[in-house]
């Protein structure tokens, strides 16, 4: 039986054969590579000689598109099993695609060179550049950054083919140039010189140059031994090098074709040059391979087996004729009647046909453009078999799309993958990498203990809620260890024992452990080489996961990968710091993306604007068409002027634009197209896409005032399906509904103890005494957080007790060494101790004085005294307590009681409203004899120490705001608290949140619990901008 590359055929040729085309063209709108598959399939027999193209060679863009052609032959084959030709990816411009192995094979070209390898050689030289030329050690981050630049010039020099950098010295001295210019130019020399020297050192050659040398290779041996079966070149726009030197190859072969995607079959000659001149049109790449090919349009046929409507011919000539060149497009309305003549129809019947089944939208912002698209797709599946496709170069409104349809139980991952960093191993990785600067940094030891793969994490909830929380008082883990063993002796009130204390501590020996064996604890090190430390911090990843992970499953597989490059890239920098190698892998973990082993939807999709090529599905999804996002303008040459581009022989890099454009025209041809738009993005006014902006314009010069319902969408608006699920559940509540809370429930008989601070609490903050008793809740202290008020309070009140100790020295020096060290227990940084030592030194002069001079003729003053003092109010027990800072007895046996404050006192005016009834309180304690070790006495005066930058000293009851004996202070908090704690054990008493807020001094925890700023306009930082 003869085989597909024999003269007979198994039917008659249609595209093969003498006098048939070598070129063609499928037309934008039809569904590519399912009418190449049936067409193939026809001639060949396929469908009853499996093996008939058994021996044939299709080249087409992507991977993707591979195996989507491989499944349209076995459909076209009616299903039945087939032995499939050899598909190739030829890769295009923004591909990454690498050379087929055959192809290289037949080179025998040197190894191929990773571009991680690549990147850390050109990083090197230009290190290497900055340290001859300004004595400058480049940081490695810089450099990388560098370096990707050039990679970039490189590539586009590859595409250009014919760059001659020798011209660039003439052009500098020619031209009138900044002087940063000519900088960068000199430094330009890193690839025109150094490069290519490093190369031949290395006995290597560039990824671009080797793939043209493939492709030449595999021309060269075609030429010598011609492939008898079909070789055939689909779907590509001949925008490489090695792409045209394959397709001119192919041209020769005797049953060699090329298909291009989507030709301009009705352009003329003058548009044509009008295209030739314009390298963002969707066509200039074509037109190009064309000439390059020596094959005038007018020879290209068209594929057979199409079926055409004049709806679909209208629409192809809209859309080629909105991405037109702007000379050519200057008189709208002479266009659309030339247009609607070569159709044979008139200008509103042309228009009509063209926008049938395509729809424009506004959306307010992406956030709703990304709701649109969900939901567009998700109506979708309500039709059985229909499909539907999103296509946007916008990763981020890829992956807002793929998360909304989860909620409908639709699992739709963007084809484009997901960075590794955003994958479990890679998140591991990247976080482990982070950990290993610092092991002991509250911040990245629980982000990584919290991870998913992370096998053993008992211990890890008390310790992140007990001892990780607060000011850092530790700089390693053995630092760490030692603040869990003594932290019961710097908290007042601890809500730990020791049991906690333990368990915590046997979680750190054990990371401890981990550190140790795998050494990845880079926080002492200067400098490391990159290979070896990522080897620890992969080391450690195993360690805390459990096996297989994280190296199992495709993201494993990338991240194995990761380090890989990274090593590459470690050995041509050579040493760095520590926090370069971290930010390199995060950078690296940036670029890698992870696509194979998601499982896809059967039909719906989620595409970038490359995977989509040759890609077709019943409705269309075009979204992120925003100007610089779709398209998205190339960014700026950072080392080269741009008019010098096209004298060295570089392409435009406008060409980029002419691409996207082909991609979008080739979609905006389907059948079914909703193209979506936001009117903001990123909090910032959006102007849509050039190309909306052009069709609109044709719309509205052809139908006018009908224009915008021509463009709007059938049966239903999806912004009006946007605003009813944001509407959801809204005016369900009463219209005079407040979010205020005024709960009223609480135990019977509660409050059954408080201390004097705590009356005063329940008097300013009801709801947060009721949060914090009745739900048995408790604010979290921030991780690193600045040492807070309580803390430091703490430090100095025990600070000036351990001064009191018997054979204590009563100076000043002792006083500042004691102050240092308790400070520092609590976690005072070293430098804000230096900072303010001159300011603290002068504090304790003065409190020396005070000492000094205080009357304690009664005995040893007492500090830190506990009191007591018991009540029946409304039928319960009740029970008050205080912890008094000092209590002095003086000659004639009454009491003074001291308290003090590291920040401001309160004020008699305060104490007189009754909203600080903490001293009051204190003699009412010490009048009736409730201090431990104090018998009864009269209360002579209550004094407030304020221990701070401008210290003092000052009475209570002395001042024109309140004029009363500690005495008249204690009966009236006697009633008062008797009042208080009644009415808030009635079984009505509503616990408001700060219902005096201007009494309130700072958010006592609860201010976002009680929602404050939805009803009482509470600012950030808890203060009511109404009170």
């Amino acid at each position: 039986m003869p085989k597909c590359g024999c003269a007979a055929m198994a039917n008659e040729a249609q595209v093969f054969g003498a006098g048939r085309p070598k070129v063609w063209s499928i037309p934008p709108g039809a569904d590519f590579l399912q009418v190449l598959a049936n067409t193939l399939a026809q001639e060949t027999g396929l469908a009853d000689r499996p093996d008939a193209l058994s021996e044939a060679i299709i080249y087409v863009p992507n991977s993707r598109s591979a195996r989507a052609l491989i499944l349209a032959l076995f459909d076209a084959a009616g299903g039945k099993p087939i032995l499939p030709p050899d598909v190739r990816t030829l890769g295009d411009l923004e591909s990454e695609e690498a050379p087929p192995n055959a192809e290289t094979a037949l080179a025998g070209l040197p190894p191929a060179m990773s571009p991680a390898r690549r990147l850390g050689a050109l990083a090197s030289l230009v290190r290497g550049y900055y340290a001859a030329r300004y004595r400058i050690d480049l940081p490695p981050a810089s450099a990388l950054a560098a370096a990707r630049e050039l990679s970039r010039l490189l590539d586009q020099a590859a595409l250009s083919e014919e760059v001659d950098w020798s011209k660039l010295d003439g052009l500098v001295a020619e031209s009138d140039l900044a002087a940063h210019w000519h900088g960068s130019v000199e430094f330009l020399k890193i690839i025109t010189e150094a490069w290519p020297e490093w190369l031949d050192a290395n006995n290597a050659m560039d990824p671009f140059a080797r793939r043209l040398a493939a492709a030449k290779a595999l021309a060269a041996d075609w030429v010598a031994r011609p492939p008898e079966a079909p070789v055939v070149i689909a779907g590509s726009t001949g925008a490489t090098p090695a792409g045209r030197v394959l397709m001119k190859a192919a041209l020769e072969l005797p049953m060699g074709l090329i298909v291009l995607p989507g030709l301009d079959m009705d352009a003329d000659d003058a548009a044509w040059d009008a295209i030739r001149a314009s390298v963002s049109h969707p066509q200039n790449s074509l037109i190009d391979a064309l000439d390059q090919l020596n094959v005038p349009p007018g020879e290209v046929g068209t594929w057979p087996g199409i079926p055409q409507s004049a709806i679909d011919a209208a629409r192809r000539r809209m859309i080629h004729e909105a991405l037109a060149p702007a000379d050519a497009t200057a008189d709208w309305r002479d266009t659309l009647k030339t247009l609607a003549e070569a159709t044979g129809s008139t200008v509103p019947g042309f228009a009509t046909d063209a926008l049938d089944g395509l729809t424009v939208i506004e959306a307010p912002d992406e956030a709703a453009e990304a709701e649109a698209a969900a939901l567009l797709m998700r109506e979708t599946l309500e039709t059985p078999g229909e499909t539907a496709a999103l296509v946007t170069p916008d990763a981020g409104m890829a992956r807002r799309v793929s998360a909304l349809l989860k909620r409908w139980g639709v699992d739709v991952p963007p084809s484009a993958g997901v960075p590794l960093g955003r994958t479990p191993a890679g998140s591991l990785i990247g976080l482990c990498a982070t950990w290993a600067m610092d092991p002991s940094e509250p911040v990245a030891l629980t982000s990584a203990m919290k991870h998913d793969f992370v096998m053993d994490r008992d211990g890890l909830a008390t310790l992140e809620r007990h001892f990780l929380r607060g000011p850092r008082r530790w700089r390693d883990l053995a630092g760490l260890r030692e603040s869990i063993d003594t932290r019961d002796q710097i908290e007042p009130y601890p809500g730990f024992d020791r049991a906690d204390q333990d368990k915590a501590i046997v979680l750190v020996d054990r990371l401890m452990a981990d550190f140790a064996e795998t050494g990845a604890d880079l926080s002492e090190q200067a400098e490391v080489d990159g290979s070896d430390a990522a080897a620890r911090i992969a080391a450690l990843a195993g360690r805390i996961s459990e096996a297989p992970l994280p190296w199992a499953g495709e993201d494993g597989r990338k991240a194995s990968d990761l380090f890989i490059s990274i090593r590459e890239i470690s050995e041509q920098l050579g040493p760095m710091p520590p926090h370069a190698l971290v930010e390199l892998i995060h950078a690296q973990s940036a670029q890698v993306t992870v696509s194979a082993g998601l499982v896809e939807h059967p039909r719906l999709a989620i595409w970038g604007p490359l995977e989509a090529r040759l890609q077709s599905a019943g409705r269309v999804i075009l979204a992120g068409l925003n100007e610089d996002v779709w398209p998205h303008r190339p960014p700026p040459d950072a080392f080269l002027p741009r008019r010098f581009r096209a004298e060295l022989g570089l392409n435009d890099p406008e060409d980029r634009l002419g691409l996207s454009a082909h991609d979008f025209a080739q979609l905006a041809c389907a059948p079914k197209v909703v193209m979506l738009y936001a009117a903001r993005r990123d909090d910032a006014p959006a102007v849509a896409s050039r190309w909306v902006w052009r069709l609109k314009t044709l719309a509205e010069g052809a139908l006018e005032d009908k224009a915008a319902a021509a463009l709007a969408p059938d049966n239903g608006h999806p912004l009006e399906w946007v605003s009813a699920m944001q509407l959801r559940g809204t005016g369900s509540l009463p219209a005079d509904f407040s979010a205020e809370p005024k709960p009223t429930r609480h135990p019977e008989g509660w409050p059954k103890r408080l201390s004097v601070t705590r009356i005063d609490l329940l008097q300013r903050d009801p709801y947060a005494m009721w949060a914090e008793n009745v739900l048995g809740l408790s604010p979290l202290d921030p991780m690193n957080a600045p040492l807070g008020p309580a803390p430091r309070g703490t430090a100095i009140h025990h600070a000036l007790e351990l001064l009191e100790d018997d054979g204590a020295p009563k100076t000043a020096a002792h006083l500042m060494m004691l102050l240092e060290q308790e400070l520092a227990r609590v976690g005072e940084p070293e430098e804000d101790w230096a900072a303010r030592r001159a300011v603290w030194q002068k504090t304790v002069d003065w409190y020396l004085i005070w000492r000094a001079g205080r009357d304690i003729g009664g005995g040893k003053p007492k500090l830190e005294v506990n009191g007591r003092l018991e009540f029946d109010i409304a039928g319960y027990p009740f029970t008050l307590s205080a912890n008094a800072d000092r209590i002095e007895r003086t000659a004639n046996g009454e009491l003074v009681i001291v308290d003090f404050k590291t920040g401001s006192p309160p004020s008699d005016k305060e104490i007189a409203t009754e909203l600080s009834q903490q001293m009051p309180l204190q003699a009412l304690i010490a009048r009736e004899g409730g201090y431990k070790g104090i018998p009864a006495a009269t209360v002579a005066a209550l004094e407030y120490v304020a221990f701070k930058a401008k210290p003092d000293a000052r009475l209570v009851g002395v001042s024109k705001a309140l004029t009363a004996t500690p005495g008249e202070l204690a009966d009236k908090a006697d009633e008062g608290v008797k009042r208080l704690i009644a009415n808030y054990r009635q079984p009505d008493t509503t616990f408001l949140s700060a219902p005096r807020v201007k009494f309130v001094k700072y958010d006592n925890g609860f201010n976002r619990l009680a929602r404050r700023a939805e009803w009482a306009g509470d600012t950030e930082d808890g203060e009511s901008d109404n009170g």
